[in-house]
């Protein structure tokens, strides 16, 4: 019986050998398959410059380019590929293939001249709702309607209503500090503390909230906006990365809670502020609307001239609806308070030449608007700041058509992003001799005229460029010389020198400023 039953099994296994085996190698080969598609695929795209004779640096499989910008510290990522590829070469981000342009000429032809075709930003993967038709997200029509708007709450005159909120958020920052160095503080961390103050500055001008971010660092406002802008504007934006940036929804929610309510109440009493949330609700863009001149004496308009005048008026021509909804406002105040922190907080420099400004403060130890907005040194210091550590270390524009490079013969095609690597021009010997030596007097009226065009990119330019710098230069103009008019800065052990930067960030950001202080 049980002899039976062992034949009868063995003749089960020699049927089923050959099934298996079979079967083993069906799985073999589809595993193959895939490997030999994935490979060809990959291959065919990381071909793409080389088959239009563009060099740059080689991609790894899957990633592109990406690792070598994560792991790395960006800026001298940046700059080693512009000095060895040169002005033009080609990037992979995944297997996506973007185009880098530095020369300056170029440079215009894609922010001004050919704006139409580079109308949009670099696409993003599945924005959230907080996030659709923001300035930095809508495209096309959208945000052209949106911006035109947007942009009148920018004017020097609507700045010049707010100047009173942003002195009283300096004032709280000066006080701060000089009851910490009265208590025997003599070291400080000034990007902890400029944070802070620039945190108070955008809550109150965004939000009509006061967040006594220096005693209380840990107080609801303070921490959702930190943990809010811990993704969006950090990394790489891959695939990978984009989709970390629909997380944290309870931290939009915080904020957008707080706009509606704010609103309702303001219509409700019909109440009336100086802020930004109340330029949004009133502001109505009319045909006839013109930006207001710009300020000759600060050096981020060395670009401007007929051709971008020419260009602001057409990009933002025969927008039919004039006034935002409730829901763009909301994103647009939220929007203003992450973009303008980082706008803002940047600039911490230390250079004793600013207490040359004390001549400038009135009895009352208060400076004026405009005897601030008129003071050559400390805007030649702050754009020599903004070369030397861009907050945003590149600029990206999709193609919407086949477009020619000036006489290159080289063509983007449409879909390809152009990437213009902002910090790698910044310190180019070419446009800026001695690049890595601080030097204000660069960006002194009497020198600015020798900077060339499109190598100075800070905030961008053309129609895309960054409308709240003006606000990002009026707060840190007051910030800084109120506090050397107060203390005195120096170098200590922990002090790094160079800054360290962190790595794999999408904006310049350093790890920590450490400096000793004390009163004058």
């Amino acid at each position: 019986m049980m002899e039976g039953s062992a034949r009868e099994s063995l003749r089960e296994v020699a049927v089923l050998a050959p099934i298996c085996q079979t079967n083993e190698w069906c799985l073999i080969g589809l595993i193959v398959a895939v490997i030999a598609y994935y490979y060809i695929s990959w291959r065919k795209a990381f071909s793409y410059w080389t088959d239009r004779h563009i060099c740059g640096p080689k991609p790894i499989p899957i990633f592109g380019n990406v690792l070598s910008l994560s792991l790395n510290t960006r800026t001298l990522v940046e700059l080693q590929w512009y000095k060895k590829y040169g002005k033009i070469f080609g990037l992979y981000i995944s297997a996506k293939p973007w185009l880098t342009v530095a020369d300056p000429q170029l440079i215009k032809q894609i922010l001004v001249k050919d704006f139409n075709s580079f109308r949009n930003r670099q696409p993003r993967a599945r924005p959230n709702g907080l996030l659709i038709k923001n300035m930095v997200r809508a495209r096309d029509d959208d945000w052209k309607r949106v911006r035109a708007i947007a942009t009148l709450t920018f004017t020097p005159g609507k700045l010049r209503k707010m100047y009173g909120l942003i002195n009283h958020c300096c004032k709280d920052f000066i006080d701060s500090l000089d009851k910490d160095v009265s208590n025997g503080m003599n070291e400080v961390e000034l990007k902890q503390l400029m944070g802070a103050y620039t945190m108070d500055v955008i809550a109150s001008c965004a939000f009509a909230t006061k967040t006594n971010a220096y005693a209380d660092p840990y107080n609801p406002f303070t921490t959702k906006a930190n943990n809010c802008l811990l993704f969006p504007f950090g990394k790489v934006n891959t695939g990978i990365y984009r989709r970390t940036l629909n997380t944290g929804a309870s931290e939009s929610d915080f904020f957008i809670d707080i706009s509606r309510s704010l609103i309702q109440k303001r219509k409700k009493n019909n109440e009336k502020h100086n802020d930004f949330l109340q330029l949004l609700m009133d502001a109505e863009r009319s045909d006839g609307d013109i930006q207001e001149a710009s300020d000759a004496n600060e050096a981020h308009h060395v670009n401007e001239g007929k051709d971008e005048m020419e260009a602001d008026a057409e990009a933002l021509s025969d927008v039919v609806e004039k006034k935002l909804t409730e829901d763009e406002i909301l994103r647009q105040c939220f929007l203003f308070f992450n973009r303008l922190r980082d706008n803002c907080h940047y600039s911490v420099v230390l250079y004793d030449r600013l207490y040359e400004t004390k001549d400038v403060f009135n009895e009352k130890g208060e400076i004026d608007y405009e005897v601030l907005s008129r003071l050559p040194f400390i805007d030649a210091l702050i754009s020599e700041t903004l070369r030397s550590y861009p907050p945003v270390l590149r600029l990206e524009r999709e193609a919407m058509e086949d477009v020619m490079l000036g006489n290159t013969g080289v063509k983007i095609e449409k879909g390809v992003i152009a990437e213009i690597p902002v910090y790698a021009i910044h310190h180019d010997p070419d446009h800026y001799p001695d690049p890595f030596t601080f030097s204000p007097d660069r960006f002194m009226p009497e020198n600015r005229d020798r900077i060339q065009a499109y190598t100075y990119l800070p905030s961008g330019s053309g129609r895309l460029h960054c409308i709240g710098m003006r606000f990002a230069l009026l707060s840190t103009k007051l910030a800084l010389t109120q506090i050397s008019h107060s203390f005195r800065f120096s170098r200590v052990t922990d002090t790094d020198v160079p800054v360290v930067f962190n790595k794999g960030r999408a904006l310049c950001q350093a790890k920590r400023l450490v400096v000793g202080i004390q009163k004058r």
